[in-house]
């Protein structure tokens, strides 16, 4: 051997040894199996010099699958592509191959040895090479085929073998390493798992357990934003979002997420992997986008929040049509991930896991505060008192005292008043509204100004109106003058002339035409002459202006028929309250005044001059109770009163009324809106 090939041979097996050094380090690294193996094939590859690698893989029913080849395929590429018979005759080659479970050499046309009935259908060597693929949760071994020249000697062939088996028992480290980080991972997730578990059944608040599944679910699903709903009837509202303290109930962005919400679970589907390209049907396509418009999420899934009432035995066809009667609806929680993301199974399992506990803990929390007296139960938990060792003395003497005051409550007398809002308003007093669309031409008066009646307050100018009146005017004007040359032109005819005799009688017919027109003219007119002069509007009673800023409301602006456009008052004339009662207090109302003979007091006090009280009698109760601006049922009432001993009235003076409905026990009269709460929420009386 001279030196030159002694120094080729040295710097070949350097190469190699770099290559095998190098994917061992590369198994110890966070890489993916397929990059792994990819860089095991092209290793294979550079350190023979072959024409092909293929890496094969048995499916479940045993079949050989290529999952990765570098170079020429053995079955396609090499030469001419191999027949039937010679395909079946390689695949059997690899079968067997693979039930040794050992590296060999197989020469061209060659067998593994000669029980086996596989061949070598090439006019090349093949290597082949068991290879760890999977090592958890069962081992799974794949087959290195490698095609390449036949070597010039023995010994080369064998370094080649010895070459590939150093790489595949390399890909053996890979599997131990890739299932030693797995279950890392899985303690990792098992930890997280147990501490949302923990963390999720510690309160029984609605808001806190809330709160815990969309933050700490978020962690341990491993999404970007995690929300929850709470179904209410047969929508969904938002209580809780990762990363959010509080939920801005007005927003567009949460209004549309709780439409898409209460659209997807009326189909009652365990769960949806939703994404803005996919089709869906009309009824879930619509809030769908009109949500990830304003969202910007990518993707998202969407799983119900359900107790478990009893556990399912059946079997999964069974069980799956038992599903709603299994299990109890409480709401439900949105996955969003905002950056491109494959769907994993290991995140649907996640999120599963995170619906079913979230779900019994919301459904625990709900009906917690479902209770009767549970605010006040929950206030008395953390009360220093109960955390006190009561003695059979104190206990006793906390029993008298609770005696006493309820003797005190029960047989003191109080008097019994039902409040009200209202304001004070002059009797005699009327509103000036619009009499046609138009446009506020001229204002005469001011606010506070004294006015008698039928004095001009405004005047508007309607230009259809006055086109229409120059229209029907030119109209008479016209008519008026084609009639006066008639009457000329018959005064001008021979009476004994035949043809003057028959113009006579067209101009006659004509003449009666023009009169019926005129006349119709004239109506016309008057009719528009009326609605011109409705155009002014003037007082109807003497008082005052109450309306403020006249001139920069109403002047040249346009105004609708019916549109209120001032208010004038008699202030010197008597005044009246005009109260409002919840429609839920006129029980008491009306029967203290069926109890008394002579009309109910009212006590009221200006909010303007809160240390005067004064005193009115109800004059009058509305039959029906109407919605206030908060849309309540109030009913109105009208309190008679003396205004001669009232300081400074002002329309529309708010006031704090009272009515007066006799005595009761100042127990109720303290503590009656509890009674009736506990008579309606319990006893539905």
């Amino acid at each position: 051997m001279t030196t030159e090939e002694s120094s080729s041979i040295e710097n070949l097996w350097q190469e190699i040894e770099e290559l095998v050094l190098g994917l061992a380090q590369l198994a110890r690294t966070e890489i993916s199996s397929q990059k792994f193996y990819s860089e095991l094939l092209d290793r294979a590859v550079r350190g023979m010099s072959a024409q092909g690698c293929v890496l094969w893989v048995a499916d479940a029913t045993g079949n050989l699958e290529a999952k990765q080849q570098r170079g020429a395929h053995p079955e396609t590429n090499i030469g001419a592509p191999l027949n039937e018979q010679k395909i079946e005759q390689h695949r059997l080659l690899l079968r067997e191959a693979l039930h040794e479970q050992r590296p060999a050499t197989i020469e061209p046309r060659g067998r593994w040895s000669e029980q086996h009935r596989g061949i070598n259908p090439l006019d090349e060597n093949l290597i082949l090479c068991p290879v760890s693929i999977e090592a958890h949760p069962t081992p799974q071994v794949g087959l290195l085929e490698i095609v390449h020249h036949p070597p010039r000697s023995f010994s080369a062939q064998e370094g080649y073998v010895r070459f590939i088996s150093a790489l595949c028992e390399i890909s053996e480290d890979f599997c131990q390493h890739s299932q030693l980080q797995k279950l890392r991972e899985l303690e990792a997730l098992w930890e997280q798992f147990e501490r949302f578990s923990e963390h999720v059944h510690l309160h029984l608040n609605t808001e806190q357990t809330a709160f815990i599944i969309a933050n700490e679910g978020r962690i341990l699903i491993d999404c970007d934003r995690l929300s929850v709903l709470q179904k209410t009837g047969k929508t969904h509202q938002l209580i809780a979002a990762s990363g959010v303290e509080g939920i801005e109930r007005r927003s567009e962005t949460v209004q549309r997420l709780e439409s898409l919400v209460t659209a997807i679970q009326s189909l009652k589907r365990p769960y949806w992997i939703m994404e803005a390209e996919e089709k869906y049907p009309p009824q879930i396509a619509e809030p769908l986008h009109a949500y990830l418009d304003l969202a910007g999420s990518r993707a998202l899934m969407i799983f119900p929040l359900a107790h478990i009432i009893q556990e399912s035995t059946d079997d999964p066809a069974e069980a799956q049509s038992n599903v709603e009667q299994s299990q109890l609806a409480v709401g439900a929680i949105v996955m969003e991930q905002f950056h491109e993301a494959s769907s994993s199974h290991t995140i649907l399992e996640r999120a599963q896991a995170v619906s079913r506990h979230g779900g019994t803990a919301l459904y625990n929390s709900l009906r917690f505060e479902s209770f009767p007296f549970f605010p006040l139960l929950k206030h008395w938990s953390y009360s220093p008192l109960r955390k006190k060792q009561w003695t059979g003395r104190k206990l006793m003497t906390a029993a008298l005292i609770l005696a006493v005051l309820s003797a005190v409550l029960i047989l003191t007398p109080a008097d019994f008043k039902i409040e009200g809002t209202g304001n004070l308003q002059p009797v005699d007093q009327q509103n000036v509204f619009a009499t046609a669309d138009g446009v506020v031409d001229q204002i005469f008066v001011r606010q506070a100004e004294q006015v008698s009646a039928n004095t001009t307050l405004l005047t508007l100018r309607d230009s259809d109106l006055e086109l229409e009146f120059s229209r029907v005017r030119g109209e008479i004007q016209t008519s008026q003058k084609r009639l006066n040359v008639i009457e000329a032109a018959r005064l001008g005819l021979n009476p004994t002339d035949a043809t003057a005799l028959q113009q006579a009688n067209r101009l006659t017919a004509e003449q009666e035409e023009l009169n019926a027109r005129l006349k119709s003219l004239n109506e016309q007119s008057t009719l528009l002459k009326n609605q011109q002069e409705a155009l002014t509007l003037k007082s109807p009673i003497s008082g005052e202006v109450l309306t403020w800023d006249l001139q920069e409301k109403l002047l040249a602006r346009p105004v609708q028929r019916g549109q209120q456009l001032l208010t004038v008052a008699d202030l010197k004339g008597p005044w009246i309250l005009k109260m409002e009662v919840p429609d839920s207090e006129m029980g008491h109302v009306l029967a203290a005044q069926r109890a008394s003979k002579d009309p109910l007091s009212v006590s009221f006090l200006l909010l303007t001059d809160p240390d005067q009280t004064y005193q009115g009698t109800i004059e009058k109760i509305a039959a029906t109770a109407e919605p206030d601006a908060d849309g309540k049922p109030v009913v109105q009432i009208t309190v008679k009163l003396d205004h001669e001993t009232i300081k400074g009235l002002r329309p529309g003076a708010s006031v704090l009324p009272q009515i007066d409905c006799g005595t009761r026990s100042l127990g109720y009269v303290w503590l009656r809106r509890l009674f009736e709460t506990v008579q309606r929420e319990l006893f539905f009386f």
